[in-house]
């Protein structure tokens, strides 16, 4: 059983989600056909589609919907240690919280890099 806090507070990435997701389409015809695209591990930046800054929210979603099936089912993770019967919820919902702090966490980090491609062309 997932207590209502969690799924309140779950809900928080998808609302970010959804903001970043309306401005995008509201500023889409307005944003160069021909972005930068950062890559990582030392190699050049290139240009791209600007369809691009929808992979974000994409990936973003991924992570989320991996993230919501380990929410619903924590009796599933496989723990490196031994869950007394009588700390089993406690520890679930602990494990959940943590999930979902991790989930706004990442949510934050990746809608603010994706809303400065977006803005500062």
């Amino acid at each position: 059983m997932i207590p209502k806090y969690i799924k309140v507070l779950f809900c928080i990435p998808f609302v970010i989600i959804l903001c970043y997701s309306v401005y995008l389409f509201s500023v889409y015809s307005s944003v160069p056909e021909i972005i930068p695209i950062h890559s990582y591990g030392g190699r050049k930046d290139e240009y791209g589609s600007k369809i691009f800054l929808f992979l974000p929210v994409v990936l973003n979603l991924i992570i989320l919907i991996f993230t919501g099936l380990i929410i619903r089912r924590p009796d599933k993770i496989k723990f490196t240690f031994e869950i007394n019967e009588n700390d089993r919820e406690k520890t679930y919902h602990t494990v959940q919280m943590i999930l979902v702090i991790l989930s706004i966490f990442v949510t934050i980090m990746m809608s603010p890099l994706s809303f400065f491609d977006v803005v500062y062309q």
